[in-house]
């Protein structure tokens, strides 16, 4: 195996970066360079393990090191890619379409006001860049997303995606951890260009870097050395924004990389022992090969190219030539290969459609539960519920640029982020669900919500508002009240009245 393999020995999830500062003191800055260089160092740790993560995703595996003693000339080294092909899946599902803002108030006037705030989420680049920082989560653990406000009319805001390799936040050690600052790092020739953001200022840092990335012993170093000059932060927020895949900061296959190096280890050695059989040696037992036509020795070299060759007994011995060949296994190598990928797939709760029975009665949840859809929803859901934490801090800057402009002046608790993922999976059941519960009684948007039918109640409600009274009456009616009336029974049973 490669040195590589000693690149990646520390994968065990991206640092976090605190610091005790919740804003900086421009009259200060040499406390700000001290700062902004201690929080560098354990990006820095990040840096090597994302820059790892991120080549390992484009194919460059430490199998690609793998060198042979014996038989050097035979030596095939297979890269199956199998981390790329999981970033590839869990990307789609997780984010199949654009996840948008759903009302949470039965509220015409809020529900046309979130509306609004979907068309700016378009316009902005949001729903592209979520794309992008889940693909980066996918790959190195984290992502970051870059708000800024904009002159146009159109488009009050623009976001982006920022490699995480060049950008970080640092939390305040404070009860909720919430931003101090974030930074984005360029570089320029032999030069590094920082720019830090606290709610209040904009600093512009020079420095210096030095040393390697893409080397089995990185030794990359950065330096800030001194204040070019700073501005006010007029967004009057931290623009950088940190989403994470899961709490710990690992990527979606990071804990699997050693099952993915045995697996290519495994395969390229399956070829190699195929190609030693093809091209087994040769032994010769007793004998002497002679001379070539040009009276040379006969060399192995000669045998190869001759194809043929006779050979003399030296006394009572007899001559013979065998072939000295070994094969592995292939069948029992097959079943090792098979387990290691479906522990793969476990660990990182992608679906298994190559195991399982075959029987036309599997349908259903039966299927889901047999080739891990289920644990793949749950992935996702726990995914979703991160993100949904680091978006809180992008919806309190758009809102309050919004309303400092005079666009759009919008509560955070009128609106939620909503994800489309499954919308027509179990469609079947999820309407039975919402049938029984309209006919208990349930109002149609908490039935709507509860089944799982609709991705969001509200709006499908107004919008189908008129089919469903028709179909269910109308919830908003009062209900009739029970009669309290006492009605007397007659219990004259033979028809000839009372009896005085």
């Amino acid at each position: 195996m490669s040195e590589l393999n000693n690149y990646g020995t520390f994968l065990y999830g991206r640092l976090p970066i605190y610091t005790t500062y919740d804003e900086f003191d421009p009259s200060r800055p040499e406390e700000i360079i001290a700062e902004i260089n201690e929080s560098l160092s354990i990006h820095i740790t990040n840096l090597i393990a994302m820059e790892y993560l991120y080549w390992y995703r484009r194919g460059v595996t430490p199998i690609y090191g793998k060198t042979k003693e014996v038989r050097p000339e035979i030596n095939h080294k297979v890269n199956e890619a199998i981390y790329g092909s999981i970033v590839d899946f869990k990307d789609g599902y997780f984010l199949p379409q654009p996840c948008f803002y759903v009302s949470r108030k039965e509220d015409e006037e809020i529900t046309e006001k979130v509306k609004q705030l979907n068309e700016y989420l378009y316009v902005s680049g949001k729903q592209q860049a979520d794309n992008e920082v889940v693909d980066w989560f996918h790959t190195v653990g984290k992502g970051d997303l870059f708000v800024e406000a904009s002159d146009d009319e159109e488009t009050p805001y623009r976001a982006y995606s920022v490699d995480p390799r060049s950008a970080y936040v640092a939390r305040s050690l404070k009860p909720g951890n919430p931003v101090a600052y974030g930074v984005h790092i360029v570089t320029r020739g032999a030069e590094l260009l920082i720019d830090v953001w606290d709610r209040n200022n904009k600093y512009h840092l020079r420095g210096t870097y030095k040393g390697r990335l893409a080397t089995p012993t990185p030794d990359y170093v950065c330096t800030a050395s001194s204040i070019i000059d700073y501005e006010p932060n007029l967004l009057g927020a931290v623009p950088i924004i940190e989403y994470q895949y899961n709490s710990v900061g690992m990527s979606a296959a990071e804990s699997v990389i050693p099952l993915l190096d045995a697996i290519n280890d495994i395969q390229s050695g399956r070829l190699d022992s195929i190609d030693q059989f093809v091209q087994s040696l040769l032994i010769f037992y007793n004998c002497e090969l002679g001379d070539d036509a040009d009276g040379n020795p006969i060399t192995t070299q000669y045998v190869r190219e001759a194809g043929a060759l006779f050979l003399k007994s030296i006394g009572e011995n007899r001559a013979d030539v065998k072939e000295l060949s070994s094969v592995l296994d292939q069948s029992q190598t097959q079943v090792l290969v098979d387990d290691l990928y479906g522990q793969i797939l476990r660990i990182c709760g992608v679906p298994d459609t190559t195991k399982g029975s075959s029987s036309a009665s599997d349908t259903g949840m039966a299927v889901e539960l047999r080739d891990g859809w289920v644990i793949a929803e749950m992935h996702a859901r726990n995914c979703e519920d991160l993100f949904k934490k680091s978006n809180k801090e992008f919806d309190k800057i758009i809102v309050n640029l919004l309303k400092n402009k005079g666009i759009l002046d919008i509560s955070l608790n009128d609106f939620e982020l909503n994800f489309i993922r499954n919308e027509v999976r179990g469609a079947q059941s999820k309407a039975q669900a919402l049938n029984t519960m309209l006919a208990s009684g349930l109002h149609p948007v908490i039935a709507l919500s509860k089944s799982g039918l609709s991705a969001d109640p509200l709006n499908d409600y107004e919008v189908s508002k008129g089919y469903m009274r028709l179909r269910w009456g109308d919830p908003e009616e009062p209900a009739p009240e029970p009669t309290t009336e006492i009605v007397e029974e007659d219990h004259d049973t033979d028809g000839l009245g009372d009896v005085l």
